[in-house]
């Protein structure tokens, strides 16, 4: 059984949302002759989305798929230590296709969707060639257009 839990206005899905049977509920019409608003996004497929997104990222990694790993984040994607977005790609590019072998797994996932903004934590099973390593990684996510890209991503936390 998967667990989807309210908090405020985001919502928070621990483990894989396989399933999703609660809908969220529209606000009433305005009585008034001026056109209703649209309807709230369903906040269930939202974490649907972002837990697509995630895996597919993971997935891209793992197949070694350099060009669809970077389509996993967004063009205002900040390296952690102050690399250039240039140098970190060229960097990836270098990590992914000079690996034999790559596994990525993920465990524990815990996407949280506030607005147009989530959150996604989990842990990290990464395994290359003789390498394996276990971590804790969280990915910030943006939705643009239709997509949720990363937009800030940090390990160990």
């Amino acid at each position: 059984m998967h667990r989807i839990v309210a908090q405020g206005s985001s919502l928070v899905a621990a483990g894989l949302l396989a399933t999703a049977g609660i809908a969220a509920t529209p606000a009433a019409a305005p009585v008034a002759a001026v056109a209703p608003a649209a309807a709230p996004a369903n906040p269930v497929t939202h974490l649907a989305e972002v837990e697509t997104a995630v895996r597919a990222w993971a997935a891209a990694w793992s197949a070694r798929d350099v060009e669809r790993y970077l389509a996993a984040y967004a063009s205002d994607f900040t390296p952690a230590r102050g690399q250039t977005r240039e140098r970190w790609e060229a960097d990836r590019r270098a990590r992914i296709t000079g690996k034999s072998r790559i596994s990525v797994g993920i465990e524990g996932l815990v996407i949280s969707v506030q607005g147009t903004s989530a959150s996604a934590q989990f842990r990290q099973v990464y395994s290359a060639d003789a390498l394996t390593e276990t971590d804790r990684k969280t990915l910030e996510l943006q939705r643009v257009g239709p997509r949720w890209l990363i937009r800030k991503e940090s390990a160990g936390n």
